[in-house]
């Protein structure tokens, strides 16, 4: 069965123009599908029934319900209201530019009053081009209404997880394939195209519908060699994107101090962290674990560094906003030799408490790391000798 779901989803991928075999079954624990009620769509599709007027309020949460679906997300079973805890989710590119352009909802009077939404129209436009870039964002998962069902949060309006859901109709498929209990790759497949999949899933209710199946066959080690291979990819990818967007900002006139500032924001917040997430959950310094606070510091300067350095994992640790402000402007560092951190004599003892950084913090670096590290360590010393 979970094989037979994950060759259904590279079909449609590779009709939205994804090429090759995107979906890897050994990357993956396991596959979950919902078929999205009412209740689940943006208020300006959902069904109106006779006499009523369209819902006001966008439901904030993907509702999922039944144990072994329940069991998807959580390790456990609870019968409490849990708090939100942070997940990633990658999505395709192609699935979300394929599901904008064929956003296009007409309504339809049904006999008994209801008024429904579906698309104009579910062909792949012909400017869509092959590719398999993925996308990072960022969701909550949490038990809610007393262990009941697990929700899914939808983020704020920047993260493409919130468009995935935006461009959703009713009994339309949210397949989500689970790496770990804190990372995710969503798919979105128009309803019009689900047939065979709710078919095998047995899916075909017209409401909350949850099917859950793992692979029986899942290898921990391979899975992470896998996806270190497929994320180096789209390191690579974002790497000549940033370098070509460099270029552009040094020929615009009054660019400014801007071409840094965007320049990291970008390397700091793009594929490079996805693939420092595979080692850790959380800031190298501290247990901030919020995805969306993270950030992918490179420790010899991704500028001051040749191509092979800066899509280098050795390269980077994964620090919260505040530390990342610290480390990138050599406020501290660590001792190569040692991993204990060095701290500027310029950050009293209260302001290193309101920070969260101590003297006792140590890091464990391999050779690699420590060639890097001796780079930004001479900085450090050379910034507090000045």
């Amino acid at each position: 069965m979970y094989k037979l779901i994950i060759d259904l989803l590279n079909n449609f991928l590779n009709y939205i123009h994804i090429p090759g075999t995107p979906l890897n079954p050994d990357v993956f624990q396991g596959v979950f599908v919902k078929k999205l009620s009412n209740q689940n769509i943006i208020k300006e599709k959902r069904r109106i029934s006779a006499n009523n007027t369209i819902l006001k309020v966008n439901q904030t949460h993907i509702d999922v319900t039944g144990e072994q679906a329940k069991l998807f997300f959580f390790e456990g079973l609870s019968n409490t209201t849990t708090p939100p805890q942070n997940i990633d989710i990658d999505l395709y590119d192609n699935n979300l530019s394929y599901l904008c352009a064929i956003n296009n909802p007409l309504s339809r009077l049904s006999s008994d009053g209801n008024t429904y939404f579906f698309r104009h129209s579910i062909d792949v436009p012909p400017y869509l081009s092959n590719w398999d870039l993925t996308l990072h964002s960022s969701a909550y998962k949490k038990y809610g209404h007393k262990g009941t069902q697990v929700q899914i949060n939808i983020p704020d309006s920047k993260e493409a997880f919130t468009l995935l859901q935006r461009y959703a109709f009713q009994d339309d498929a949210l397949v989500m394939l689970r790496y770990d209990y804190l990372r995710y790759l969503a798919i979105l497949i128009p309803s019009e195209l689900c047939n065979h999949l709710y078919s095998i899933t047995d899916t075909h209710g017209s409401h909350n519908i949850n099917f859950a199946v793992l692979n029986p066959s899942y290898n921990s080690a391979l899975a992470i060699q896998l996806q270190h291979q497929i994320i180096s990819k789209d390191v690579m990818y974002d790497d000549a994107k940033t370098i070509a967007l460099q270029n552009t900002l040094n020929n615009t006139p009054n660019a400014g101090t801007d071409i840094e500032r965007i320049v990291k924001t970008r390397v700091s917040q793009g594929s490079f962290r996805r693939l420092l997430l595979l080692e850790r959950h959380h800031c190298n310094l501290c247990n901030i674990s919020t995805t969306s606070v993270l950030r992918a510091s490179h420790i010899k300067e991704w500028s001051e560094s040749s191509r092979e350095e800066r899509i280098d994992a050795n390269n980077g640790l994964l620090l919260c906003a505040n530390h990342d402000a610290l480390f990138d402007r050599h406020l501290i560092s660590f001792n190569p030799d040692t991993g204990n951190i060095c701290i500027s004599e310029s950050i009293d003892n209260e302001q290193r408490k309101a920070l969260s950084i101590s003297e006792s913090t140590q890091l464990s670096m391999g050779e690699r790391m420590k060639s890097y590290m001796r780079i930004h360590y001479k900085k450090f010393i050379d910034k507090e000798n000045q």
